[in-house]
């Protein structure tokens, strides 16, 4: 089998996203994971909650690098409760969970200098750790085969709940903005996974209750975590002033990484899309501030592929067997 190289780039611990989609990347052979990064806040913290994955998983041989701390931005916030569920008492003082390295950004440099045209970069977070490497050596944009960015919104909705998902919201790009903007310039082959349709991948409760009651490491994983989000998503979605009734699971990061084992989960357009800082109305708070990084979509020549659509029916139902898989 000719795998896909690809390096997983993500601030593990504070959705639980980011940990559905490890092990739904470790659960496909289809993948070679040259490496695991972690980014945005406390990284070495993230990268620990990454390796604990990995071991749940099987897949402890697979190298995991602590990014950039904080961000480019300066400052970053971190909730507190990262790696609850993931990480016991003991976990966190195991020498063997200490991150194989923390030099994310010189990973990635290696990878595609080693592999050229060969490896995807996905990131599920920040992109701060793949604007270092651009920043180091700006060669990467033109070595590697592609950069699977989960981030943006390009047509805000409003949610089944009738929740409205403005572009504050949309974390990845925002919590480190500066690094945002040096990758949108770089020229580096972008698929950009945005929040509109990531939105539309939730898990049914027949699938949560299917995870729920299969006996195997990682589907317990799993249903650990999701036992604790409620209350997780409450304190997160208080801070930025959202209702905070329990809105779902859905399936952000764990499409992304679909997205580099099988176009076909996405309908997706070749568009042009910037990334600038733009007047925002907020309405539930009526005001308008004007600090929100924005992804917006203008009639002028392509610069990346966005997904527009999903078969979410599909998906999710890839998502769940493999979480399933014995």
């Amino acid at each position: 089998m000719n795998k896909k190289k690809v390096i997983i780039d993500s601030d593990y611990g504070t959705y639980y996203d980011d940990a559905f989609a490890l092990l739904y990347a470790v659960q496909n052979e289809e993948l070679d994971i040259l490496a695991v990064n972690s980014s945005y806040g406390d990284t070495k913290l993230r990268a620990r909650i990454a390796k604990k994955l990995l071991r749940v998983a099987n897949r402890s041989e697979i190298p995991v690098y602590a990014g950039i701390p904080g961000s480019m931005s300066g400052g970053a916030y971190m909730f507190g409760f990262e790696g609850q569920n993931i990480l016991t008492e003991e976990d966190l003082e195991d020498p063997t969970l200490e991150p194989d390295g923390y030099n994310a950004d010189d990973v990635i440099i290696e990878a595609v200098t080693k592999y050229p045209h060969e490896v995807t970069i996905i990131t599920t977070g920040t992109v701060t750790n793949v604007a270092a490497a651009l920043i180091k050596e700006p060669k990467v944009a033109e070595l590697a085969k592609e950069l699977i960015i989960m981030g943006g919104v390009i047509v805000p909705i409003v949610d089944e709940k009738g929740i409205s998902r403005s572009p504050i919201e949309e974390y990845n790009l925002n919590n480190d903005t500066f690094a945002t903007q040096i990758v949108w310039k770089s020229g580096i082959n972008i698929t950009l996974v945005p929040i509109d349709v990531t939105l539309k991948v939730p898990l049914s409760k027949e699938q949560i209750e299917k995870i729920q009651t299969t006996d195997t490491p990682i589907a317990k994983q799993v249903s650990d975590i999701i036992s604790v989000w409620p209350e997780q998503e409450y304190l997160i979605y208080t801070s930025v002033g959202i209702p905070t009734e329990f809105t779902g699971l859905w399936l952000h990061d764990p499409l992304t990484i679909g997205v580099a084992l099988d176009r076909s989960f996405i309908k997706e357009a070749k568009l042009h899309v910037d990334a600038e800082f733009a007047p925002t109305v907020i309405l539930r708070d009526m005001i308008v501030r004007d600090d929100i990084l924005r992804t917006i979509p203008k009639k002028m020549a392509p610069n990346m592929n966005v997904a527009i659509g999903v078969d979410n029916i599909r998906f999710t139902e890839e998502f769940t067997n493999k979480i399933c898989k014995k």
